[in-house]
């Protein structure tokens, strides 16, 4: 990052999550600092909860990296579940915990597509906790099937996953080694699967901790089949919807680097071309930002 005034406002930008929510902080004397804090979803979490998380989570580190005090810091946030109508409050727990911060909030596939698309046209997928996808002409999301949550939508999701393992574990459909495996790993019986899903909050981010296990047994043909029906899903109610045969179909999100295989082998099927795959969209993100700040910078200088 080139020297630039000390006055200058830092850069704070967000990928959120519903499980985990990635930061990276830029500034000219420190460079980049990412770190990690719990997801950030404000249609599951209300005012209080998003304040706390960031009183708890985001501020000591924030504050051991700004060392100059009274510095203006503009926040980026992009977020599952930042929908038009709580946009504001996530904008209000960003401002009310974080001094002399400013925030703008935008949606988790905006994102998405900034990170894996850049200036060209395609189609930008997330597959993580909640799953959710786009249709990008190179600047803005021009069609977007809408992911409509874990219990009308999600599909392909570590949710979704999680939820057709449970489902199958309970109603005797798995071959008796993976019941016997999930038996013994989890303790739980039936009542306590249905207090922790139906009760319970973050009934999402619980169905989604199953992940591990499917990527443990995932040669198992009964979890090769729970992976490829639910990624055929997301392909046949969201990415044909674009009818976009020409575009590449590019991903982010943990689910879908896991499970890459899985994904570009149901892909075929539909004669659909994967692209990029990205875990992690922080730091692509983070590059537009700073190139949008330069380009401010030199404008000023005419």
């Amino acid at each position: 990052m080139r020297k630039k005034n000390k006055t200058q406002p830092a850069l704070l930008v967000a990928d959120g999550g519903s499980t985990k929510t990635d930061w990276c902080l830029l500034t000219p004397e420190t460079g980049r600092i990412h770190f990690r804090t719990r997801g950030l979803n404000p249609v599951m979490l209300g005012l209080r909860e998003l304040c706390g998380i960031l009183q708890t989570e985001l501020l000591p580190p924030l504050a051991s990296h700004l060392q100059i005090s009274g510095r203006d810091l503009s926040v980026h946030y992009y977020g599952a579940g930042c929908l038009p109508s709580v946009c504001r409050k996530m904008e209000e727990a960003i401002t009310t915990t974080v001094p002399n911060s400013s925030a703008r909030i935008y949606s988790d596939l905006l994102g998405a597509a900034r990170a894996l698309c850049g200036h060209e046209a395609g189609i930008a997928c997330i597959l993580g906790t909640g799953s959710n996808s786009c249709r990008y002409d190179g600047t803005n999301i021009i069609q977007h099937v809408p992911s409509l949550g874990y219990i009308l939508g999600d599909e392909g999701s570590g949710t979704a996953l999680g939820k057709r393992l449970i489902a199958d574990w309970l109603k005797g459909l798995l071959a008796p080694e993976l019941t016997r495996l999930l038996n013994e790993n989890t303790g739980w019986n039936e009542t306590d699967i249905i207090r922790k899903v139906y009760r319970e909050q973050e009934a999402n981010r619980f169905l989604a901790s199953f992940t591990p296990f499917l990527a443990a047994h995932r040669t198992h043909p009964d979890i090769h089949r729970i992976l490829t029906d639910c990624f055929r899903a997301f392909f046949e109610r969201n990415i044909l919807a674009y009818r976009s045969e020409q575009l590449p179909v590019h991903f982010v999100g943990s689910i879908a680097t896991i499970f890459h295989e899985e994904l570009e082998q149901t892909a075929e099927t539909y004669s659909i071309k994967i692209g990029l795959i990205l875990q992690d969209p922080i730091t692509r993100i983070a590059d537009f930002h700073l190139q949008e700040a330069d380009n401010n910078d030199r404008m000023k200088t005419f």
